[in-house]
C-alpha cells in the first residue's frame, strides 16, 4: 500500500503544479456538445425519456432547448463534464480537473471503512464442505462444493443471486483462516469481486490495497490492472496511467485500460508488442477494439483483419482459444464499418443475431421503433464469468442509441464484445 501512497502523493504533486494550488478546481462552462460537434453554453438540466436541456442567452432572452441524449456528445453540469452514453464522468479532459490524490484517498478510506448495508444480516449460502485451508494448487479432481476458489469460478461468479454471498464467503474465510497467505488471497479476491460483479470500486480499492499487492504487478498483474482501473473509473485518470505504466510486465488488460483512459496510440503500441510475442492474435483483438472505441473504425478493421490471420496461422491454431479469436475476429470485421448506423434510419421492427461470447454465441433481441432503440436485451447465452456485462452494456448501448463507441465491461470484454457486435448485427437487420 506504502508504494501505492506514494504514487498517490507524486501525482498530489503534479495536481498543484498544473492546476496552482491544491483545492482549487478549473471548471469549464456548463453546457453541453452535439454529436455534430456544436457546443451550446448555459444552464443543464437532465429530462425523463432520456432528454437534456440547456438555456442559452440569445438577443438578451433566456431560450430553453431541449434534445435527446442520442444526439448529445457530452454535458457539463456543475462543473463536471459527463459521457452523455454513459452518463459517466470525464476526467481529466477538456478542461476539467481530475480528483486530487488526497480526494482518492478519502473516497476509498470511507468505503473501506464501512461495510455496505446489504452485507449486515445477510444469511449467505454456500456448500458446508467447504474446505477453509484453500490449498492452491488446489489438487484432484475439479470439486466446487469443497475448493473455494472453483466454488467461486463455478457458483459464484455466474448467478448474480449469489454475489453478495461470495463477499460474505471471502469474510468467512478471513475469519477462520488467520494464514497471512490465505488473507490476502482472500482480500484480493475481495477486491476483484467489489470490482467485477458490484462495481463498487472505492472498496475494491480498499481491499485491493488491503491486500498489500504491489502496484508494479511483478505478483498479481491482473489484479495490479483492476487497481488502476478503480482510480480511473473514481476519476483519477493519471494515478491509472501511472500504476500501468510503471508495471514492467503488462498483462492483456492493460490494452483495454490504456483504451479506457483515452490513450488509443499507447493502448494499440502494446498490443503490437504483445503481438511479437506469439499472442497476436489475442493482443490484436485488444488493440482493435481500443480503436473502435475511438471511433477509428478503418484503424480497428486492420487490426481485426490481422488478428483473424495471426489466428489462422498460429501453431497452435487448432486450438479453441485460438479458434475464438478467429470468430471474434471475424464478427467484428463483419459489423465494424456498420457501427454508426443510427436507429433513425432503421425499420421498425423486432430483431435478433448471435455474435461469438466466450463460452458460446451471445443472442441479443433489439426492438426499434419510431426511430429509437426501444430495448436492447440478451435473450440467450452460456457465459460463465460475464460478470456485470449481460445487463450493463446492453443499459449503454440503449442509453446512448448507438453501439458506436461502446466499451466493452472491465473483466467481461469478449461478452461485452459479443453484445456489441450482436447489436450491430441485429440493426443492420433493419436497414435492408
Amino acid at each position: 500500500m506504502h508504494n501505492v501512497v506514494s504514487v498517490l502523493q507524486r501525482v498530489l504533486v503534479l495536481s498543484v503544479f498544473l492546476h496552482g494550488a491544491f483545492g482549487m478546481s478549473v471548471f469549464a462552462d456548463d453546457g453541453i456538445v452535439l454529436s455534430s460537434g456544436v457546443t451550446l453554453s448555459g444552464k443543464v438540466r437532465l429530462l425523463p425519456d432520456q432528454k437534456i436541456s440547456v438555456d442559452v442567452q440569445s438577443g438578451g432572452r433566456t431560450l430553453s432547448r431541449s434534445y435527446p441524449l442520442s444526439r448529445v456528445r457530452t454535458y457539463t453540469l456543475n462543473g463536471r463534464t459527463f459521457d452523455a452514453a454513459t452518463g459517466k464522468a470525464i476526467e481529466g479532459t477538456g478542461g476539467i480537473q481530475e480528483k486530487s490524490a488526497a480526494e482518492l484517498q478519502a473516497i476509498i478510506d470511507r468505503a473501506g471503512s464501512e461495510p455496505p448495508e446489504w452485507l449486515e444480516g445477510l444469511q449467505p449460502r454456500f456448500p458446508d464442505g467447504l474446505d477453509f485451508s484453500w490449498p492452491q494448487p488446489p489438487g484432484g479432481p475439479w470439486d466446487s462444493s469443497r475448493n473455494i476458489g472453483q466454488y467461486v469460478w463455478d457458483r459464484v461468479n455466474p448467478n448474480p443471486s449469489r454475489w453478495r454471498d461470495g463477499v460474505a464467503l471471502m469474510h468467512e474465510v478471513m475469519r477462520k483462516n488467520p494464514n497471512p497467505e490465505i488473507q490476502q488471497r482472500a482480500m484480493r479476491t475481495l477486491g476483484g469481486m467489489y470490482h467485477n460483479l458490484h462495481q463498487d470500486y472505492a472498496r475494491a480499492a480498499w481491499w485491493f490495497l488491503k491486500s498489500g499487492l504491489d502496484p508494479r504487478g511483478r505478483e498479481f498483474p491482473q489484479a495490479v490492472v483492476g487497481l488502476a482501473d478503480c482510480y480511473l473509473q473514481l476519476g483519477g485518470r493519471t494515478v491509472a496511467l501511472e500504476i500501468v505504466r510503471n508495471m514492467p510486465a503488462r498483462p492483456y488488460s492493460a490494452i483495454k485500460l490504456l483504451g479506457d483512459a483515452g490513450e488509443t496510440d499507447e493502448a494499440v503500441q502494446l498490443g503490437e508488442q504483445f503481438a511479437k510475442t506469439g499472442q497476436a492474435s489475442t493482443s490484436l483483438l485488444y488493440a482493435g477494439d481500443a480503436c473502435r472505441v475511438a471511433g477509428r473504425l478503418q484503424q480497428a478493421e486492420g487490426l481485426y483483419r490481422r488478428a483473424r490471420q495471426a489466428a489462422l496461422d498460429a501453431a497452435d491454431a487448432d486450438k479453441p482459444h485460438r479458434q475464438r479469436d478467429r470468430r471474434r475476429a471475424e464478427a467484428s470485421i463483419s459489423v465494424v464499418q456498420h457501427l454508426q448506423l443510427s436507429p433513425e434510419q432503421l425499420a421498425d421492427g423486432t430483431y435478433r443475431a448471435s455474435s461469438p461470447g466466450y463460452e458460446a454465441d451471445v443472442e441479443v433481441e433489439v426492438v426499434l421503433q419510431g426511430g429509437s432503440m426501444k430495448s436492447v436485451r440478451v435473450t440467450d447465452h452460456r457465459e460463465k464469468q460475464f460478470y456485470s456485462s449481460i445487463a450493463e452494456t446492453p443499459a449503454r448501448i440503449l442509453r446512448k442509441q448507438s453501439v458506436n463507441g461502446i466499451d466493452a465491461t472491465t473483466g467481461a470484454t469478449i461478452t461485452s464484445e459479443a453484445i456489441i457486435n450482436a447489436t450491430a448485427k441485429a440493426m443492420l437487420q433493419g436497414s435492408k
